[in-house]
């Protein structure tokens, strides 16, 4: 047994040295070593190292180890190539992901089949280092809502070179806190080899970034500190930018400083659509509508289009958002560069737009000269929101006065470009250094694992089905149940039914799912109808979804269901089957079915990081069922059986329209059902896919939540050029219809179990997007 302890308090502020660095875990006293001392027993309780060598069963047997670990574990990845055709999903906090350096131990998804990511974490305090992740289909390695986060050592990479069929993102930590990204090298990305997005408290330091579309990006995140990488050959070099339509705006309080930003003038490669592919190349350092930046003792040499670039969103040419959302950089100070050739051949829209009235060349320098009036005191901005520029060795300068540029002013010849330094020239008060805290101590094993341990191994153990298991009949106390509007699964049909602990009830929820007892277990059997090598008529289970409520909360995990279908075994780490089965006339078809490992399952399930069931909601539940003694409302026939508590009358119960039946509702309202059942597990405030702002509950009424005129956030090529979620009346510029009619892994929408077009879903929401008064769109 093995103790470890992440926690590395390295390099503590030195304010007298006038050399500012960052510090981590800087607690007074007493509450640093209580932390100290908690970790350290919680770690060492059960602190395992384990080794997974490569092999062609990795995939399972890696995944299985991250599905069973506890906190305090190491995982070691051996020196070598493992080949991986599914995301990997790590949840449990406080472990460590290792390799033998970033040149040896290379985890390779060049033939990935399934998911948009490479790894995706959630847990808090999990280390990742010593290894390389190359060729995703989506994103290298992402860690969603977690603190205490570090990457060390870690290289992420697309082989090819730069594409745009390259995942977005190489190391994207989201809404995360205390993140540290340590000596890494991230290269090939289509969006940003380094994102850190809507995080507070980040260091990035000692890291190297090439041949991506932007070599390291900060958006929407408070508290950063950026010092001593290289960043070269990209479009663009170091970008901090606040972009509209997310959950976390605003963001501010970022430090450039001690960098080498050099000759990043790679043509942009990042798919239309999205806001990277708007980065001009030969960007050196560029600053967006973000507030509170400071950029200083960087060398930022040899840009075509500027060496640093102050914009507002404006230059976006989006629609702004209704929310608050500020498009103003302010407080930015420029100091102390060592700043030259710059601005010689501006590029992309930027350029094409304004070098005709600069004569062909930026400078080194270049700002739009936006400001926000509403918050001028005699006549200018308070000093503090202003920009600042000095001492960066003589750099050339130009405001293109972005405000005043319109083909009324040009005509008249009032259009002018200011190459005046002096209304800029100055300090600002510096900016503290980033603190970051170590993660939060836990306590114990992780709860799933006593769980996932305690499971039975054979479907058939949890005594829910008599006779042949196949037939799916519910012995005395299992309940089976039906939706209005169901998942799309590939064409699977399914089974559902639940059980209650004797003597309890399920209680009633206007919203979300009902209220379930602990000891409550749902099952969800997934078949095939009309499989090939089964009896006419009958199906082919596939798998069998068992979710159980503990003390503890909700667990999910699944069971493959044999080639004889007598039984069906657990399979923690997922799992496939290559299936055929006859159409309605006389093709046959096939697809490969992908079970989902046990934290995939958290995905979807997640709110907030805890499991919740979906289905079972009272508008989905709210229908009527065949009995034996006929047509009964299914909520009013548990309340009758005396499962059901607190169900008011019917007339006040939420009824979700049933997607495939015209009487139900209207387009819009049966379009949108779908998306609320095969979409808005995700797309919802708590949901994992909340970062993006695409909010598609069915009770969300403000339209560009749920997507309307919505630029894309993280979609890369999902956008397939296009430049808005949805397009009032033309469905076929609309990037949400694009993504359900893709079948490519990293484009498809959603991107777990699901390998074919869901027909009907398209079909629904093309027609409500078509039915949209169509709007003006930049």
């Amino acid at each position: 047994m093995n103790t470890s302890f992440a926690f590395n308090p390295r390099s503590a502020t030195d304010s007298s040295s006038g050399c500012p660095q960052a510090s981590l875990g800087r607690v007074c006293g007493w509450q640093f070593l209580c932390l100290l001392v908690l970790a350290v027993f919680s770690a060492s309780a059960r602190a395992d190292t384990y080794v997974v060598p490569p092999g062609p069963d990795v995939q399972y047997e890696l995944q299985n180890r991250l599905i069973e670990s506890t906190p305090g574990d190491v995982i070691q990845l051996e020196a070598g190539r493992y080949e991986f055709r599914g995301e990997l999903n790590l949840n449990c906090g406080h472990v460590t992901l290792k390799g033998r350096g970033p040149e040896k131990t290379i985890l390779s998804f060049r033939d990935q089949q399934a998911g948009s990511d490479g790894i995706l974490a959630t847990g808090d305090g999990i280390v990742m280092e010593d290894l390389a992740v190359e060729n995703t289909v989506g994103n290298a390695i992402k860690v969603l809502g977690a603190k205490g986060i570090t990457f060390r050592r870690v290289r992420t990479e697309w082989t090819d070179g730069p594409k745009s069929t390259n995942g977005a993102y190489g190391l994207y930590p989201v809404q995360c806190s205390d993140v540290l990204i340590d000596s890494c090298i991230a290269i090939g990305a289509a969006d940003a080899g380094i994102y850190v997005g809507q995080c507070d408290r980040v260091v990035v330091r000692g890291c190297r970034t090439e041949r991506n579309v932007i070599g390291i990006e900060i958006e929407n995140t408070h508290h950063a500190d950026v010092f001593d990488n290289l960043s070269t050959d990209n479009a663009g070099g170091v970008l901090v930018v606040d972009l509209p339509g997310l959950p976390v705006v605003n963001g501010e309080f970022t430090r450039v400083f001690q960098n080498k930003i050099v000759r990043n003038n790679l043509k942009n490669f990042a798919p239309q659509g999205n806001t990277a592919a708007d980065v001009p190349d030969g960007t050196g350092v560029m600053v967006l509508a973000a507030n509170n930046v400071e950029v200083f003792s960087n060398e930022i040499v040899d840009h075509g289009t500027a060496n640093v670039l102050i914009v507002s969103y404006l230059v976006a040419g989006r629609p702004l958002p209704k929310t608050k959302y500020d498009p103003y950089p302010e407080g930015i100070a420029i100091f102390d560069n060592t700043i030259s050739g710059g601005g010689r051949r501006p590029a992309g829209k930027l350029g094409a737009l304004v070098t005709p009235f600069v004569g062909g060349r930026f400078a080194d320098i270049v700002m739009d000269g936006a400001q926000d009036e509403a918050k001028f005191v005699d006549g200018k901005l308070p000093e503090q929101l202003g920009i600042r520029i000095a001492g960066n060795d003589g750099a050339t300068f130009v405001n293109f006065n972005l405000a005043r540029l319109s083909p009324a002013a040009v005509l008249s010849g009032q259009y002018r470009v200011d190459r005046e330094l002096g209304a800029y020239a100055g300090r600002l008060p510096k900016l503290a250094a980033v603190t970051l805290q170590p993660p939060p101590p836990v306590m114990g094993e992780n709860a799933a694992v006593a769980v996932y341990r305690a499971a039975p191994r054979r479907l058939s153990e949890w005594g829910l089905f008599g006779g042949r298991m196949a037939e799916q009949r519910p012995v005395a106390g299992v309940i089976p149940y039906e939706l209005n509007t169901t998942l799309f699964s590939d064409e699977t049909s399914k089974h559902r039914f639940f059980r209650l602990p004797a003597g309890t009830q399920v209680r009633y929820r206007p919203e979300g799912a009902l209220e379930f007892p602990e000891g409550t277990v749902i099952s969800k059997t997934f078949a095939m109808p009309r499989a090939t090598g089964v009896a006419e008529g009958a199906e082919r289970m596939l798998e069998t979804r068992i979710q159980i409520r503990k003390e503890s909360g909700w667990y999910g995990f699944s069971y493959q269901w044999d080639d004889e279908q007598t039984d069906a075994t657990l399979v923690l780490g997922g799992g496939v089957q290559d299936l055929e089965w006859r159409g309605h006339g006389a093709e046959v078809h096939s697809n490969r079915y992908e079970i989902p490992n046990a934290n995939q399952c958290l995905s979807c399930h997640g709110e907030n990081g805890r499991f919740v069931p979906l289905g079972p909601t009272a508008g989905n539940l709210n229908r009527e069922v065949e009995t034996p003694k006929g047509a009964v409302n299914q909520l009013a026939s548990w309340q009758a059986m005396g499962v059901l508590a607190e169900l008011p009358g019917l007339a006040g119960v939420p009824k979700l329209p049933r997607s495939e039946d015209p009487q139900s509702g209207t387009v819009t309202d049966r379009a949108r059902a779908w998306l609320d059942v095969n979409c808005a597990h995700c797309h919802r405030p708590e949901g994992s896919a909340r970062t993006t702002g695409l909010d598609l509950r069915m009770l969300q009424g403000d339209a560009a939540r749920y997507g309307v005129l919505k630029a894309p956030v993280a979609a890369g090529r999902g956008t397939g050029g296009r430049k808005y979620d949805i397009v009032p009346g033309e469905p076929d510029e609309s990037i949400l219809v694009y993504r359900l009619e893709s079948t490519e892994p990293g484009v498809r929408m959603p991107n777990l179990s699901r390998n074919l077009v869901p027909t009907h879903g398209v079909e629904l929401v093309r027609e409500w997007i078509r039915l949209m008064p169509k709007t003006e769109k930049k």
